[in-house]
């Protein structure tokens, strides 16, 4: 069975578990024969397409694998081979556990690749994989939650999507536009999160082992318009009136506005220099 598997791996040249370009090579009644530069072929179903395909023409699919064979669809999974996703579980048997990843074909999460026992109709956050063994693509939801990085596609100050995997002693594990695991110091948390969630964050530090750092608010003076605008839609939601200032604690400042002191300050001394605002001892007010 290994040999098997070991063959499969070599035979199967094209993008398993990826979007590709692939070409109509055949049409018969059932679909399409779709092939790519190579001539690895993979079947795309006629029910998958809204409109006919012509030979020749190219048309944009996922491919995966079903039993021995690579097959196409037009559908789109919640995360290609090397991403992260939430999942909800449809079967949980006891070699393992089946997980909408939103195609035809269901992921499957072997028993020994279960960080605890999958649940079904619960969701979890999957990690999708070309097992090594048998070649297939294969689910986890086991997986490092401090890894080491090179080359990463951004530096600080990006604007990235988050995934909250969970909170930690040091703060939020979160996953980063799908594919990179990094950290949310505690001290950087300025608002209510749940695990599963998605935010909005930017990255703060990329340390020299490899390590990421995200916050949920942008840095530096450069940044500081995004604020201003929070608390002038703050002032106009309550009459133009805040009881906050300067002398407010942090966590007065994070329950009312969800912003550090250190970013609130900059943004009024912004907005009383553009004399949009007047500070006082208790409160600021919308000119």
């Amino acid at each position: 069975m290994f040999l098997f598997y070991l063959i499969l791996q070599q035979i199967f040249t094209m993008q398993v578990g990826k979007f590709q370009t692939l070409k109509v090579s055949e049409v018969n009644n059932s679909g399409y024969i779709l092939i790519d530069e190579l001539g690895e072929k993979a079947f795309l179903s006629k029910i998958l397409v809204n409109s006919t395909l012509e030979v020749d023409q190219d048309v944009d699919v996922f491919v995966y694998q079903d039993d021995d064979k690579l097959k196409a669809t037009t559908e789109t999974p919640l995360c290609e081979v090397d991403e992260f996703a939430v999942m909800t579980c449809v079967q949980s048997l006891p070699s393992g556990a089946f997980m909408d990843w939103g195609i035809i074909k269901d992921l499957f999460v072997p028993y020994k690749q279960q960080k605890g026992k999958i649940l079904e109709s619960k969701r979890y956050i999957v990690y999708v994989y070309i097992d090594e063994e048998s070649g297939r693509i294969t689910g986890t939801t086991k997986f490092k939650r401090n890894p080491q990085y090179t080359d990463l596609p951004f530096k600080k100050g990006d604007k990235v999507d988050l995934l909250m995997i969970g909170e930690s002693e040091l703060g939020w594990n979160v996953i980063i536009d799908k594919k990179y695991i990094a950290l949310i110091y505690a001290s950087d948390v300025y608002k209510k999160l749940y695990p599963l969630s998605t935010e909005q964050g930017y990255i703060k530090a990329i340390r020299e082992d490899g390590k990421i750092d995200v916050s949920l608010q942008p840095e530096g003076f450069e940044n500081i318009d995004e604020f201003k605008q929070k608390i002038i839609d703050k002032l106009n939601d309550n009459y133009g009136l805040i009881y906050l200032s300067d002398k407010s604690s942090p966590e007065e400042i994070k329950d009312e506005l969800q912003m550090s002191k250190k970013n609130f300050k900059k943004a009024i001394g912004g907005l009383y220099k553009d004399k949009i605002i007047e500070i006082e001892d208790d409160k600021i007010r919308l000119l």
